[in-house]
């Protein structure tokens, strides 16, 4: 019912008010849209730092544990790169709530684009900062490891560890597949996800503008 009443409104009204109407509803569906994605990212913030913080004492108890010299620097490596990560993301973070409800609608509209294209970069940018210092570290930590008798050390989580060649070899090629998935479904995000949403609020943009351009001439 409120369908049908809203076309008959816009059948009925002028050129200007159907341009209008058009701008409102645009405005509307961006709304929902970028309100989803925003929770999205919120989300997966969220599960990201929670991996750091739970990465940062495991790989402090395996710094603490193993006796590996190279193993060692490799964890402890690992936990300034957790510290790393978590300072990306709430960087990434204040300068997106910077920009607040204070600022004109247009200028939110462009506030919006920003963000989503930064979101896009850091996306885009991951082999550089997110996969590619990890899976240095793994390597180092796995080619650290030797043999146990030497220090008398025989823990619980010994045969979680690969230490002979064949088994560094497997383990150094399943790490390499899952990283460059890692790389793939975040490029994949950024093209069907961020890349969409940045048009679509590029469109807004040009009808906001043609609208104030159009109101402009009216007067």
């Amino acid at each position: 019912m409120l369908d049908k009443e809203l076309k008959d409104i816009w059948r009925n009204s002028s050129q200007k008010e159907k341009i209008k109407f058009d701008l409102s509803r645009l405005l509307i569906d961006l709304n929902t849209k970028m309100e989803h994605l925003e929770k999205t990212i919120r989300r997966r913030d969220f599960r990201e730092i929670t991996a750091c913080v739970i990465g940062f004492f495991l790989f402090g108890y395996f710094a603490y544990e193993i006796p590996f010299p190279i193993t060692k620097a490799a964890c402890i490596f690992a936990m300034f790169y957790f510290l790393y990560v978590v300072y990306r993301i709430k960087k990434a973070e204040r300068k997106d709530s910077e920009s607040g409800l204070s600022l004109s609608f247009r200028d939110q509209l462009v506030s919006r684009k920003i963000h989503l294209t930064r979101q896009a970069d850091l996306l885009n940018s991951v082999l550089y900062w997110y996969v590619l210092p990890p899976f240095i570290m793994n390597i180092v930590f796995i080619l650290g490891l030797g043999d146990p008798t030497v220090y008398h050390w025989e823990p619980r989580l010994l045969h979680l560890l690969p230490l002979t060649t064949p088994e560094k070899i497997k383990t150094i090629i399943i790490l390499a597949l899952f990283y460059s998935l890692i790389v793939w479904l975040n490029k994949r995000a950024v093209q069907k996800t961020l890349n969409p949403a940045i048009q679509e609020v590029k469109r807004v943009l040009k009808e906001l503008e043609n609208d104030l351009k159009s109101s402009t001439f009216d007067v």
